[in-house]
């Protein structure tokens, strides 16, 4: 069965009996517990599986911490204390969350990922792409702007 179109909460039953009639199910049960919010809507957040960028930060960590060491602080104190706090505690870092306002990572690619293309200003893109005015970087802005590729017969770069 398909739940395309449907919201996630509205489907939790209907899934639940989907994998118990396929054998997938090994326990079901209920647990009070709390819930995350949109702070914007106060709507539910629903978290889904999605491909993500990472830097590898805990590889990093005492390059880091070194170069923390050598920083000019004002007060020290946020050298001292905050800020090696904060890195002696750091972990990888996700760099392409897919929110509207967070920063989506300026890649265009092939299909294959043969060709990669990093945008490095908004210039760029115009020239790359051949669309000029781009005014809103924002994801609903500008996920139909295409590169077209550098090998012949390679569908465009999104």
């Amino acid at each position: 069965p398909t739940f395309k179109g449907r919201h996630v909460k509205e489907v939790d039953e209907d899934v639940c009996k989907e994998l118990k009639s396929r054998g997938r199910v090994y326990d079901k049960a209920a647990f009070v517990h709390s819930y995350p919010f949109c702070w914007r809507s106060e709507s539910p957040l629903i978290y889904r599986a999605i491909d993500a960028w990472f830097v590898n930060v805990e590889d990093i960590k005492s390059k880091l911490l070194k170069s923390n060491e050598a920083t000019y602080w004002v007060p020290d104190s946020v050298k001292t204390k905050r800020f090696t706090n904060w890195l002696q505690d750091a972990r990888d870092w996700n760099v392409s969350r897919n929110r509207y306002w967070g920063c989506p990572l300026p890649v265009w690619h092939s299909e294959d990922w043969e060709e990669v293309v990093v945008i490095g200003s908004v210039a760029e893109l115009e020239q790359l792409s051949g669309r000029t005015g781009i005014t809103d970087i924002h994801r609903d802005s500008i996920d139909d702007i295409t590169i077209p590729s550098k090998r012949e017969g390679v569908a465009p770069l999104k």
